[in-house]
């Protein structure tokens, strides 16, 4: 009698650790795989960032937009998609460079996920305007 007490109270045990573990589990994966936000550097993002080229302006303000989308604030975003437009169409020849037209899209990309008010989206083609803005600067 005290041998079967004692193995369903090992039993009751291991099911309590296991329904723990499971429950922990679920919880700590909350998003679906692939909704994660990812931060890469490309390079040398501080020559680019430290320097007083135009360039580095237009990488600061593409930083306020991923910044302003992350603090889901739309409207600081949508703002400042217009002065990243502004100063890019400033600062454009009117050449037709593969890069410079890349960038032209990526801007416009952005304002449409700053109108769908979708945060992973502007990381990403913030991501993407980075990379381009370097491959202009070298």
């Amino acid at each position: 009698m005290r041998r079967m007490i004692f193995v369903f109270l090992v039993v009751v045990g291991i099911l309590a650790l296991g329904v723990r573990f499971f429950v922990n589990e679920k919880l700590t994966s909350e998003n679906p795989p692939g909704l994660e936000i990812q931060f890469v550097e490309h390079g040398s993002f501080n020559q680019l960032s430290t320097s007083s080229s135009p360039l580095a302006h237009i990488q600061t303000i593409v930083d306020h937009i991923s910044e302003a989308a992350m603090k889901e604030q739309w409207t600081t975003a949508s703002r400042a998609v217009q002065q990243l437009d502004n100063a890019w169409q400033a600062l454009s020849p009117q050449s037709s460079m593969e890069t410079e037209r890349e960038i032209e899209m990526a801007i416009q990309t952005l304002y449409y996920d700053v109108w769908a008010e979708d945060q992973q989206s502007v990381l990403t083609t913030g991501q993407k305007l980075t990379v381009l803005l370097n491959r202009l600067a070298s």
